[in-house]
């Protein structure tokens, strides 16, 4: 009966300690690639442009245990070509595998033919991610030949750190 007691508390340790291995971690860093595909609408003012996007993706984050990995991403966004320089502004959500959500706003400028380099912040998060707060950096290339007329498609590295209350 003894060897029973102690065989059971050694397992009920044992699962605690593999619940509290799997809690969110506080803090920690994201490094994701999301490809996109994003049709868009053109306001063309003479020599200027105007855009807007709803665009869908993935997200694969460099490490496979990342909370991040594998998730789905909507970025909905403005572009303006002004006196021939680019600029785009915009809001993400990030679906996790576990059902949470993030959300993100970003900045962005063209620094090259189909490349933009900008900022983004978390602005908050449900569930695990509930209250995220953070920042990053983000880098995009779209590719040069879309695979359809008025969209665009690419990727977006995503790197920064974030903070959980």
């Amino acid at each position: 009966m003894k060897k029973v007691m102690t065989l059971f508390t050694i397992l009920i340790f044992a699962i605690n300690g593999l619940a509290f291995a799997s809690e969110t971690k506080k803090e920690g860093t994201i490094s994701v690639t999301l490809s996109y595909n994003s049709p868009y609408k053109a306001m063309p003012m003479g020599k200027d442009l105007q855009l807007i996007f709803d665009a869908i993706g993935v997200a694969v984050a460099d490490s496979e245990s990342s909370p991040f990995h594998n998730s789905s991403v909507r970025i909905v966004g403005s572009g303006l070509v002004l006196k021939g320089a680019y600029t785009e502004i915009g809001s993400m959500v990030l679906n996790l595998r576990d059902g949470s959500k993030i959300f993100m706003t970003y900045e962005a400028k063209a620094v090259g033919p189909d490349k933009l380099e900008g900022s983004c912040t978390f602005i908050g998060g449900t569930e695990k991610f509930a209250g995220i707060t953070g920042e990053g950096k983000t880098k995009r290339l779209n590719v040069p030949k879309p695979a359809m007329e008025s969209s665009a498609q690419g990727y977006v590295k995503l790197t920064g750190n974030w903070k959980l209350p």
